[in-house]
């Protein structure tokens, strides 16, 4: 399982980050490491008609500009995809038409709504034969899916639970095709990121319960931050599952044996993602294109597929797919997809970032201003494009309680250096300073030196920098001593 973070991004650049937020940040961190110009908005309607859905919208929206040129965002979706391919990609059952009309693939089925009798929503049903899938029109997520359908009990249970679980009105009954659920990343006419999702599970070692292997599975998916939100409940649906399976969350598995847990395989349902992009078939990124072309307007967005061989059938389209599965798989390699929708963009910028990959903004500052509503368009200070050279410097002598950080800090802000100064335990003060510029950071020693009126500086010691620098120059608190 992979613990570590893709050589571009780390814990401390993602710190406070979760869920979709980290979709937002991915984007919008890859622009403005290229040199573009980045503002975020409380109410984005104020400045573009692009479409946003969802909840916890604030913080999602936020444009890139180069010169005259400015795109506007909403998560990973940009203004080039329209507004209707957004409605068409949220209603499973019109996109479904679309597909259907083109004759891609895509499993057969009907729509319903909650004012129907059940009994001629069975009938109707039963035509199509088992086994069958349950879905809710406009839900995301795996909410309200129930999967592996194979018999009528099973199937008005399922249509009752939905009646009564969820708000939706309006569902989908369709075959369900056995086969790898994948979420392919289309931009345009080519597959960026493929991602095979498998339904939560454990793999035994001969003495742990599926109890205990849940608890130690989900320990190493709170390591993820795309899985640390998205752990595996021990919910309803999951003992529910089990019982049809006939066992429990004491049985033992023997060792090597994997136990699925669930039907569906969202990630949000605690299913695992494993990068398949080299490994698809030209024929099934062929049909995830053709897929994405269909919807009037779409021009990038995830397409959720299930592969039998060499077929592949279109479960759904999503215009504001995440990417924080492909950057963040748990298994394979990581794909930057922020890249490829920036070179979508902005084509001119097209390896701007490469040596940029240290620098990073303040995201989780930024999400508590915009949610405070105290501000209402917030601009991120623009970043130094290039490859970073940062020293640290520790400084000795009379340089706590006399002004040190303060007056460090100013001279930092006016050299253009970005970094931060602290009080260390043993009464000296580290600054670590960074520019594309190698003499403001070699020079800035001599200003070490220098210090205010009423400090004394003995000794200052120099040590080269590699880790990450938040774009800026911050005092940061002193570490607590254990």
């Amino acid at each position: 399982m992979n613990k570590g973070y893709p050589y571009w991004l780390s814990k401390q650049m993602l710190s406070g980050v979760r869920r979709f937020d980290i979709d937002a940040f991915l984007v919008a961190l890859e622009g403005w490491r290229r040199g573009l110009s980045l503002k975020f908005y409380y109410d984005p309607s104020t400045v573009t008609d692009l479409k946003i859905i969802g909840y916890n919208q604030i913080g999602k929206a936020f444009s890139l500009s180069s010169g005259d040129k400015t795109h506007y965002f909403y998560r990973t979706r940009g203004d080039k995809v329209s507004n209707e391919a957004t409605d068409i990609g949220t209603d499973k059952a019109r996109a479904k038409e679309y597909l259907m009309k083109a004759n891609v693939p895509t499993p057969g089925g009907f729509t319903f709504n909650k004012s129907m009798d059940i009994d001629s929503v069975v009938n109707k049903a039963l035509k199509l034969g088992f086994p069958l899938v349950l879905k809710p029109t406009l839900g995301s997520l795996g909410k309200g899916v129930v999967t592996d359908i194979n018999t009528e009990k099973y199937l008005r249970e399922s249509i009752s639970y939905c009646y009564s679980e969820f708000d939706y009105e309006e569902f989908i009954i369709e075959r369900h095709v056995e086969g790898e659920d994948v979420r392919v990343y289309v931009i345009k006419d080519e597959v960026v990121g493929a991602i095979k999702r498998t339904s939560a599970n454990v793999t035994g070692d001969g003495k742990l319960t599926l109890d205990e292997l849940i608890d130690h599975k989900n320990e190493q998916r709170r390591l993820n931050p795309q899985t640390s939100t998205r752990l595996i409940k021990k919910d309803t649906g999951l003992t529910n599952f089990l019982t049809r399976h006939n066992l429990t969350l004491d049985y033992i598995p023997e060792k090597g044996k994997t136990v699925y847990l669930k039907g569906q395989s969202n990630i949000s349902s605690g299913g695992d993602s494993v990068d398949t992009t080299d490994e698809l078939s030209h024929d099934v990124k062929k049909t995830a294109i053709q897929a994405v072309k269909e919807i009037p307007g779409l021009n990038h967005a995830g397409v959720d597929l299930i592969v039998n061989n060499e077929n592949a059938y279109i479960i759904e389209i999503n215009s504001t797919a995440g990417i924080s599965l492909h950057t963040f798989p748990v298994h394979g390699k990581p794909r930057n997809i922020a890249k490829d929708i920036i070179d979508y963009y902005f084509p001119e910028t097209k390896g701007k970032g490469d040596n940029s990959t240290k620098i990073y903004f303040d995201y989780k500052n930024i999400l508590e201003l915009l949610r405070s509503n105290s501000v209402k368009q917030l601009e991120v200070s623009d970043a130094p494009v290039g490859e970073l050279y940062a020293k640290r410097y520790v400084i000795s002598g009379k340089v706590q309680k006399v002004g040190y950080r303060r007056w460090i800090r100013k001279q930092a802000i006016e050299n253009g250096l970005h970094g931060y100064t602290r009080n260390l335990n043993n009464g000296k003060v580290v600054v670590v300073v960074a520019a594309v510029e190698k003499d403001k950071v070699n020079n800035f020693k001599r200003t070490c030196y220098e210090g205010p009126e009423r400090a004394e500086v003995t000794n200052v010691k120099e040590y080269l920098w590699d880790k990450q620098i938040r774009v800026g120059f911050e005092i940061r608190k002193q570490k607590k001593k254990f």
